[in-house]
């Protein structure tokens, strides 16, 4: 009998601990992920708070009037139709159409559903005064996300992204095509309503080298001593590897390699190391890797995630194959280069705001990870200035600058067998050592072909209007 009964007293203990445990993985649940389960499309009492409550403004940089609400149940947005374009997915809609704008990500902020704002409930129904949510400001700047969004092509398709990589806070981002959250009833194709920038997973191509060669750095002792040969294509497996072109490079160093982009050679380099030294080296920029960041809804990208295969692995050396990353995340990696290895985590939101302009909280700076040591980002970042000094990156030059150095890299990613079609186009780089603009970029335009005549000229556009607007 007391075996019985001592044996039960320990089924008790155990489901009491389990109980116990369930709870607290609830309330860290709860507590980490909380804001972002209100803050869905399909959660019936954002609507109903629309139907009652003042939303707040959500404003940009510099202050200004992105969408706001003279009346309850009504929604506003600046009267700049070209502007409102290129912010859609920044703002996003009423409707939750873009699950990544901020009308969506921070509604229960906007709609005064938070814990900070009990007491501002209380006296507004005392007073007899409709609720009134909180004022939200944004780290994006209406003026630079306006000319960016102008240097694309007419009816291109694509993404840019520029941040500040010490603070992580998201000066731009555009995506193309766009809708117009003042007109929802138009017609746009269901594809405009992803960002491009955050949601949208290509293949990066060149860009990718910059993690193929940091790897290098890491793994093949003496390899900056090293010549390679290329003859224009590898011959590997029955499948051919050919640079840009069919350009041959013959004998050339790593750096060269670099700057001209030679596709043979870091596909000989990916092959040397083996798939499993390359994926642990893009994991460390993040690759693989799920992302739940508080201000920005982004996929994860991939690299060698699925297949090591030989064939595989020497196409993930150059970006192709089943590699695929996010504009974002790659100006990210570029900003972790620049920021001697620190990645941070991207900010959308700058502070939060009473309707009388009371700051109520600034968000603080965050870092994401330590990707690799800041001796090894000095020596790609070096590499990635010796291609716009003498490479494929030469347009993305900013004319009469002096604050620091522009380094940078192109890519022309395949996205079919059909040598018919056009790449896309990509660059990504950064500002380095110019402590007033700490600005990392990137760009992809959609079969937009050459990275370094189509978006290497937009990049420097983009950063020397960022400069001049002093943000």
């Amino acid at each position: 009998m007391k075996r019985i009964r001592r044996q039960i007293l320990v089924m008790c203990a155990v489901l009491t601990a389990l109980s116990l445990l369930t709870m607290l993985v609830f309330s860290l649940s709860v507590n980490a992920n909380g804001t972002r389960w209100l803050n869905r499309a399909q959660n019936t009492r954002i609507q109903e708070a629309r139907k009652t409550t003042l939303q707040g403004t959500v404003y940009d940089s510099a202050m200004t009037p992105l969408a706001f609400s003279s009346r309850v149940g009504e929604r506003e947005y600046l009267s700049d139709r070209e502007a409102r374009l290129s912010l859609s997915h920044v703002i996003g809609d009423q409707k939750g159409m873009s699950a990544a704008g901020a009308e969506l990500r921070f509604a229960t902020t906007l709609l005064g559903m938070t814990d900070k704002t009990g007491a501002d409930k209380t006296l507004q129904t005392i007073l007899g005064d409709d609720p009134v949510g909180y004022d939200i400001v944004l780290t994006v700047n209406a003026e630079l996300n306006k000319y960016v969004r102008s240097l694309f092509p007419e009816g291109a398709r694509g993404a840019c992204a520029i941040i500040n990589y010490k603070t992580g806070e998201i000066l731009s981002k555009v995506s193309l095509p766009a809708f117009d959250p003042a007109n929802m009833e138009g017609w746009v194709e269901d594809t405009a309503y992803y960002d491009r920038a955050t949601q949208f997973r290509y293949a990066p191509g060149s860009v990718f080298k910059i993690v193929t060669l940091s790897a290098a750095l890491e793994a093949i002792p003496g390899v900056l001593e090293e010549k390679f040969t290329c003859e224009g294509e590898w011959n590997f497996a029955g499948s051919v590897i050919r640079c840009a072109g069919g350009t041959s490079h013959g004998e050339i160093t790593l750096k060269e390699a670099f700057a001209k982009s030679c596709n043979v050679t870091f596909a000989s380099l990916a092959y040397r190391m083996g798939a499993a030294r390359l994926k642990a080296e893009a994991e460390k920029f993040a690759f693989n890797t799920e992302f739940e960041f508080d201000d920005v809804l982004m996929y994860a990208s991939s690299c060698l995630a699925a297949s090591n295969g030989e064939g595989e692995l020497i196409q993930a050396g150059f970006g192709q194959g089943t590699t695929a990353v996010t504009p974002l995340h790659m100006a990210m990696i570029s900003g972790a280069v620049a920021n001697g290895g620190v990645m941070m985590e991207p900010r959308l939101l700058k502070e939060v705001r009473r309707h009388s302009g009371l700051l109520i909280s600034r968000t603080q700076a965050k870092e994401y990870k330590t990707c690799v040591s800041d001796d090894l980002t000095r020596q790609v970042a070096l590499y990635m200035y010796e291609a716009v000094r003498n490479g494929t990156a030469t347009r993305a030059s900013i004319s009469g600058y002096t604050d620091g150095y522009i380094c940078g890299k192109t890519g022309s990613a395949e996205t079919s067998s059909d040598k018919n079609s056009q790449t896309n186009a990509w660059y990504t780089g950064f500002l380095y050592g110019d402590e007033k603009h700490p600005y990392a970029i990137a760009v992809v335009v959609e079969q937009g072909g050459s990275g370094g005549s189509t978006a290497a000229p937009m990049a420097a556009k983009a950063l020397k209007k960022a400069i001049d607007l002093g943000l």
